[in-house]
């Protein structure tokens, strides 16, 4: 394969090989779906795991209406940083797909990019190699990780990362290559406003949709809502994790137990309806040393369902949320109570937020816009590909 011509000719269309672990299924792999019908010239091919724990659902891959998806089996699928693919499928991949680009989606300090790589490099050296990235902690790894890292950093053609903290974290491992902010998307035609207006006497939903983990904040909204007592609400958690048990007893001692309905781990394709069910949606994750927020891809979820959001000083969750929402100091309960009591009493305010929400994830996060995005950086990496090839032409014919 590595003698084949490796760019796209006039007229040609991109040959794109997305590698992601979690693009299992339709509603799963939006980005590339979106990709594929906004980008007419895009020619995709996506590689994914033949099953995956997501959201703590298993999930089995499946085929897609618009593009080829080859599946590979997973080895240490409970460790991101350790899985590996099967390699025999992305070799098969390489070879009859024969990509102008690959768009991996693996951290550089990951046993998958290393992988991934080095079956580049065997088969197919001079396509270039375009990583998506979201972490957001600096952290120093022990051998062999950072040896990976630093040869994917140098291998790695160009990146694009979720928030502007990824990217400058990025920079700060020495990577001087291009790298985009390329956020996380939410489909508009399916996470839509709720059309029935609620019932003026009804309680007020306030919603958590998440991974209970820690660091997810659990702790600090049982401490805000304990706050809220007096106020008529109800409590919708979609998601599932180690800290329930402990959020639970949290509630139950402050007798809100019985306010607070847990609808547990469900699969994707029923999370926009849980939102038409919710009034605002809390989002109160604290950093600790594993976990800053990267996104946050639920308050965009929730801002195209029409539906208020608040969120935390940690991480990425300001710039996502920038104007459109309300936005306190991590850790701080108090303050958490004082925006949820705001929302609770101030309708005017809700449905002012509402409408800035689902107006700024039309102006910047639909797939529409994330597939843009992405290709204005895949044609910039062929660009300079190609541009490179012709300059080492001329030296060597010189």
């Amino acid at each position: 394969m590595s003698g084949t011509n490796t760019h796209p000719g006039a007229g040609e269309r991109i040959r794109v090989l997305r590698i992601a672990h979690a693009s299992l299924t339709p509603a799963l792999r939006e980005r590339e779906r979106a990709l594929a019908t906004v980008c007419a010239d895009i020619d995709l091919e996506v590689l994914t795991t033949a099953q995956w724990r997501e959201a703590g659902v298993d999930v089995r891959a499946t085929d897609d209406d618009l593009f080829p998806v080859a599946r590979a089996r997973a080895y240490l699928s409970n460790h991101i940083q350790l899985f590996a693919y099967d390699p025999r499928p992305v070799v098969e991949a390489l070879r009859r797909h024969r990509p102008h680009l690959i768009d991996l989606n693996h951290e550089p300090y990951s046993i998958a990019c290393a992988e991934v790589l080095a079956l580049r490099d065997w088969l197919a050296p001079a396509v270039p190699v375009v990583m998506q990235i979201a972490q957001n902690i600096e952290r120093r790894y022990p051998p062999p990780f950072n040896w990976l890292q630093q040869r994917a950093l140098r291998r790695v053609n160009a990146a694009y990362a979720c928030s502007e903290e990824a990217r400058t974290l990025l920079r700060s491992k020495g990577f001087d290559k291009p790298v985009s902010i390329v956020p996380f998307g939410v489909n508009t035609e399916i996470f839509l406003p709720r059309s029935n207006a609620r019932r003026q006497d009804d309680p007020m939903t306030i919603g958590f949709v998440g991974r209970m983990l820690p660091g997810k904040g659990l702790a600090i909204l049982a401490a805000a809502l304990q706050q809220l007592a007096s106020e008529n609400w109800k409590l919708l958690l979609v998601g599932d994790g180690p800290e329930r048990q402990r959020f639970e007893g949290a509630l139950a001692e402050c007798d809100l137990i019985d306010r607070a309905e847990f609808a547990g781990a469900i699969p994707y394709e029923r999370v926009p309806n849980f939102y038409r069910a919710m009034d605002m949606l809390v989002m109160p994750t604290h950093t600790t040393k594993r976990i800053r927020e990267q996104f946050g891809r639920v308050l965009v979820e929730a801002m195209a369902s029409g539906v208020p959001v608040v969120g935390t000083t940690c991480g990425a969750i300001p710039e996502v949320i920038d104007l459109a929402g309300l936005v306190v100091p991590e850790g701080d309960p108090c303050a958490m109570a004082a925006a949820l009591r705001r929302l609770l009493r101030d309708e005017p305010l809700r449905e002012s937020l509402a409408r800035a929400g689902r107006e700024r994830v039309e102006q910047h996060y639909s797939w529409e816009q994330v597939a843009r995005k992405t290709y204005t950086l895949f044609r910039q990496v062929l660009k300079e590909k190609t541009a490179a090839g012709l300059t080492r032409q001329l030296e060597v014919t010189a």
